[in-house]
């Protein structure tokens, strides 16, 4: 009899099938890839519109991860002269690798709207024209006027203007033109590696650990910003646990459930069918 983790390889081992579970015909909104994405990117300037397709351009089985010390450390002399030495080392443990079971090269298209940064106008003018500390404090909300003055010994307002130039600026941000889905130019392509983990029995703290585990074992190694989006990659890989879909029956709690609670740490929880 096979495991349930030799069952995920067997079944899920085939890049058609891992990426139709990511795409489930209940999950509409694809909330599953989108945790993907906010896993791996920071897109504080994107607005997903929508999931279009995930592609699984790679697949590895039982791929080992291993976790990389730092070693830091001064070394300072005082005879006969005086010198420092500051030496940092990076070094791959001999602890045991942590597994991944499933490390999937994912290409997920997708329809956003995409800040369009920049300033249109930026003009400055200069602000000395107040004649009392009320009048300074209205054009100068932002400043505390009380500890400004103190701290470079302020005490009239006559000083005050006398003391420095100041310049109010103002800023227009680029407008963004109206966002239309159909235009392909709203099309965008991105790449997430997916470190997926099978865990039987049904066991949610036992997937959050394993998810937890292989993000804290891959440490800073992330990838560069994608070319096409204003994003900066936060993670090399996105993290998901595959748990058998007949366990969660006795549970006490349904699918949705535990797929909100993992979104919620930035892990995609997937449910496989063994039946």
């Amino acid at each position: 009899m096979t495991s349930f983790r030799d069952r995920v390889m067997l079944e899920l081992g085939d890049p058609a099938a891992f990426g139709a579970l990511l795409l489930p015909a209940a999950d509409t909104e694809r909330r599953l890839v989108r945790t993907l994405l906010a896993a791996t990117y920071d897109l504080s300037a994107v607005r997903i519109d929508r999931v279009r397709d995930v592609t699984v351009d790679g697949l590895d089985l039982q791929h080992p991860l291993f976790a990389t010390g730092r070693k830091t450390g001064t070394w300072t002399r005082t005879v006969p002269g005086y010198a420092r030495t500051e030496l940092a080392l990076e070094e791959a443990t001999a602890r045991n690798p942590v597994w991944i079971d499933l490390l999937a090269r994912l290409r997920v298209t997708l329809v956003a709207e995409v800040d369009p940064a920049g300033a249109e106008s930026v003009v400055s003018e200069a602000a000395d024209n107040f004649t009392t500390l009320d009048e300074f404090r209205r054009q100068f909300p932002f400043i505390d006027l009380d500890a400004f003055m103190a701290e470079h010994g302020i005490g009239t307002v006559e000083e005050l203007r006398d003391a420095f130039q100041y310049l109010l600026t103002t800023v227009r941000l680029r407008a963004a033109a109206p966002f239309d889905p159909d235009d392909p130019e709203n099309t965008y392509t991105l790449n997430v590696t997916l470190a997926a983990t099978a865990v039987d029995p049904f066991d949610i703290a036992e997937g959050l650990r394993a998810a937890r585990i292989i993000r804290e074992t891959s440490g800073e190694v992330i990838g560069g910003p994608p070319r096409a989006i204003p994003a900066e990659c936060t993670a090399a890989y996105a993290g998901a646990v595959v748990f058998a879909e007949e366990g969660i029956g006795g549970s006490g709690t349904t699918a949705a459930e535990v797929q909100l609670l993992f979104a919620r740490a930035g892990v995609a929880a997937l449910f496989l069918n063994t039946n």
